[in-house]
């Protein structure tokens, strides 16, 4: 998406480079910030990683049962967990029915009273902001009565709720950025890699180094990018993404001062920066050294966030710029789909729905574990290619056992 202040950005940086010369830039409109997201949807992906953390706690602290109950608003058929202040409550009231929902180790919870003992239960309230969101609510065992104190199991059971708080602002940071960048810019999945991918990605708020985004094709570097940007902002501020590889010979000076002028207070995202020629290496060596020293000497963040990416793990980059940018920047490494096979059955269904509008691809148990086994070059991008030619084959009609066998093959897969 080229907006409207991405042109604006190019055609202006016509003092710094020669006429014929327009940098490549994509940035990002500021929307209106009534359109930001202040719920989270209750949907399948949100209750499926919530068990995930709970059944992990269950199995770690050795308790008959783990739930939590949240406090959501159902509208226009679908559930959404209250992020809003105690005092806009009658607007969300006039908006849908508040209730109360509970994910548990133990589905179904119903009815809820009959599994849920409070004589032989710790409860933990899960806050959010300082308002108050629901309960964590662990039933112990007889193993657990006898073995740990009451006292050091709610210990232990304040990280799981801090988990769960982290989850709930990724989930938000993820449904703002819906709003920002206009099309799918998250991770579709659960896997444990992509867990620890949001975790690190959080970590990495909090750090003024330019930030080196490690991956191979269709890993998803601009979604780690955007992911990170808006895990920093909290406002509406510029998003500026530049493919290296499109540059102008000989006008990388120019271009990397229009880019970091028009992403004052935001982000500026340089994509292969390996495929920059080896003439133009001094030019970004100075313009990041001096951005990284500036944030050094004032002691603040910088007044531009850098992000880079290389196009793959395997690059040409010589051994003494290697060491440059190992110095300079933080890494982030992102896992192939071979890493994240457990993700493979919602990124299938997903692509399904998006270009068949099918509810769930109905795919015998021998070939979900045969697509699991199978070596995806480029990642993603050969998954969805794979579902396209599946739903082209179909005319729209339900994917199944032959025709993914047969894609299968043609992609030169098995």
């Amino acid at each position: 998406m080229i907006s409207a202040f991405a042109s604006q950005a190019s055609s202006s940086s016509a003092t710094f480079l020669p006429p014929h010369v327009r940098p490549v830039a994509k940035a990002i409109h500021t929307p209106d910030r009534s359109l930001t997201a202040r719920w989270v949807p209750i949907n399948r992906s949100f209750i499926a990683l919530t068990k995930i953390i709970l059944r992990s706690a269950q199995e770690k602290f050795g308790l008959a049962n783990l739930a939590i109950t949240l406090r959501c608003v159902t509208q226009q058929g679908y559930k959404h967990l209250i992020l809003v202040n105690d005092d806009q409550d009658v607007q969300i009231t006039a908006a849908g029915c508040i209730e109360e929902i509970i994910i548990s180790t133990d589905m179904p919870m119903s009815p809820a009273c009959e599994r849920l003992d409070a004589r032989n239960a710790i409860t933990l309230p899960v806050d959010l902001n300082q308002q108050r969101l629901g309960y964590l609510v662990a039933t112990l065992s007889p193993a657990s009565e006898n073995g740990v104190e009451a006292g050091e199991l709610a210990q232990q059971l304040a990280a799981v709720t801090e988990e769960f708080i982290g989850v709930i602002k990724r989930y938000q940071t993820r449904y703002r950025a819906i709003y920002v960048y206009g099309d799918q810019c998250y991770w579709i999945g659960n896997s444990q890699a992509l867990r620890q991918l949001d975790q690190q990605i959080t970590r990495l708020a909090g750090y003024s180094k330019p930030v080196l985004v490690n991956g191979n094709k269709g890993s998803g570097k601009i979604i780690a990018a955007r992911a990170l940007h808006c895990e920093r902002h909290s406002d509406m501020v510029p998003f500026i993404e530049s493919n290296c590889a499109e540059w102008q010979a000989g006008a990388a000076t120019s271009i990397l001062q229009s880019l970091y002028y028009y992403a004052n207070k935001g982000t500026l995202f340089l994509r292969n920066i390996d495929k920059l020629p080896e003439s133009e290496y001094p030019a970004l060596q100075a313009f990041i050294n001096h951005a990284v020293n500036q944030a050094l000497a004032n002691l603040r963040r910088p007044p531009v966030d850098l992000i880079m990416s290389t196009s793959g793990r395997d690059t040409s980059l010589t051994i003494p710029h290697q060491q440059w940018l190992s110095e300079i920047s933080t890494p982030l490494d992102l896992p192939d789909l071979n890493d994240r096979t457990a993700d493979i059955r919602d990124l299938i269904n997903f692509f399904a729905r998006v270009q068949s509008r099918q509810q769930e691809v109905q795919l015998s148990e021998n070939i979900w574990q045969l697509l699991e086994k199978t070596t995806w070059q480029q990642n993603v991008y050969d998954l969805r290619r794979l579902i396209e030619q599946a739903a082209s084959t179909t005319g729209g009609k339900l994917i199944n056992d032959p025709v993914i066998e047969q894609c299968l093959a043609q992609h030169h897969h098995i």
